[in-house]
């Protein structure tokens, strides 16, 4: 089970904040399709279904990130503030190279959300063993072993 999952009470407003945050990570290197579908269907998923009309465009969320700058009281709690910053980790990974660019992002944000260093790497290091643990099931233990080398 991935220990960050999202809050139930999570508002619309920290749903984009997230998605905008996910999105600037994405960006750093290129928009990868793998990256993009995987916030495309966070932002889907956790948005509420109260008006769907009036929610902004997935699109609409992309365009608009060059003024865009997370901040912690985006977010109510420490523990959206440690899952955007998990999400970040793991969009940073999807497109199977977490760039030292990418890193200075992440970084940058765990800054902003108000994440100690100490805290950074752990939840660092719980994205890495969850995405081990979605490989542990395969026949072959010398690939994940492979995986498990590149994620460090």
């Amino acid at each position: 089970m991935f220990p960050f999952l999202v809050p139930q009470s999570i508002s619309d407003n920290a749903v984009i904040a997230a998605t905008k945050t996910m999105l600037k990570v994405a960006h750093t290197d290129g928009l990868h399709p793998a990256e993009a579908a995987l916030i495309e269907a966070f932002y889907r998923g956790a948005m509420s279904d109260t008006d769907a009309t009036a929610q902004p465009s997935f699109a609409s969320l992309s365009a608009a990130l060059t003024e865009f700058k997370v901040d912690a009281s985006d977010f109510s709690n420490d523990q959206e503030r440690e899952m955007v910053l998990a999400l970040s980790v793991m969009t940073g990974f999807a497109d199977g190279d977490f760039s030292a660019a990418e890193q200075q992002i992440v970084q940058a944000i765990a800054s902003s959300l108000q994440i100690t260093d100490a805290r950074y790497s752990e939840i660092l290091e719980g994205v890495k063993d969850h995405m081990l643990a979605q490989l542990s099931h395969l026949p072959d233990a010398a690939s994940v072993a492979v995986v498990a080398k590149e994620l460090g």
